[in-house]
């Protein structure tokens, strides 16, 4: 009796090992898919957390802004100094129809501008030898002799003297700081009585009232002095 219980329990044990068994194959087999599909994720976020791929991706992002950053600069540089919404200066004045353009020779210019109203010399206060003045209207056109050549006159300065001229791109003496930031965009340079504007070799510059700092008083295109 005592050997029947003992072979029935044997049986019974190496049914329910077979039977186990057979469970945990199935097991092993629905779930490769879900493992599958957790390996790809743990992929991916590795992927996602890559630092060089995070790193190449920062680099190209600050590329990006910095190509932008220079073509706006580029942009503006090209366009006198001038911002989004404002008017490109012209550092080359126009009287009567004649360029006037400052550093270059001056006696084919003074020529073109016909019969001045008053001419007078004095001291070059920049240079060596004798600047030259011609007065037309309210117009001021100043000469200075070449550091090589004493006898070749190049031309200085243009001023705008009152409110009768005004720049090429319409502002004058009597107008505002606001006017002209609202026209060129902000100074490449400033005080509290002057605001300039300027590229290579030559500048814009705009003086105002010292009792009225907000009023322009004088308008001057000028040769840079490097």
């Amino acid at each position: 009796m005592n050997k029947k219980m003992i072979c029935a329990a044997l049986a019974a044990m190496m049914l329910s090992g077979l039977t186990a068994c057979g469970g945990d194959s199935s097991k092993t087999e629905t779930s490769k898919p879900a493992e599958q599909s957790s390996d790809a994720g743990a992929a991916s976020s590795e992927e996602s957390a890559d630092p060089a791929s995070t790193d190449t991706a920062s680099a190209a992002s600050s590329d990006a802004a910095s190509a932008a950053s220079t073509d706006a600069a580029s942009s503006a540089a090209e366009n006198g100094g001038a911002s989004e919404g404002t008017t490109q200066i012209s550092f080359d004045y126009v009287a009567n129809g004649v360029t006037l353009e400052v550093g270059k020779e001056a006696d084919g210019m003074i020529e073109a501008l016909g019969q001045y109203d008053k001419m007078f010399e004095a001291p070059s206060c920049a240079f060596t030898g004798t600047s030259n003045y011609y007065v037309y209207g309210g117009l001021q056109v100043v000469t200075y002799p070449d550091e090589h050549d004493q006898n070749l006159n190049l031309l200085y300065e243009v001023d705008l003297l009152d409110n009768t001229v005004a720049t090429n791109e319409g502002i004058r003496i009597g107008n505002t700081y606001d006017d002209v930031v609202a026209k060129y965009g902000k100074p490449d340079q400033e005080t509290a009585v002057f605001a300039m504007y300027k590229t290579e070799g030559k500048a814009v510059q705009f003086f105002f009232d010292k009792d009225n700092p907000d009023v322009i008083s004088e308008i001057v295109y000028t040769v840079i002095l490097l």
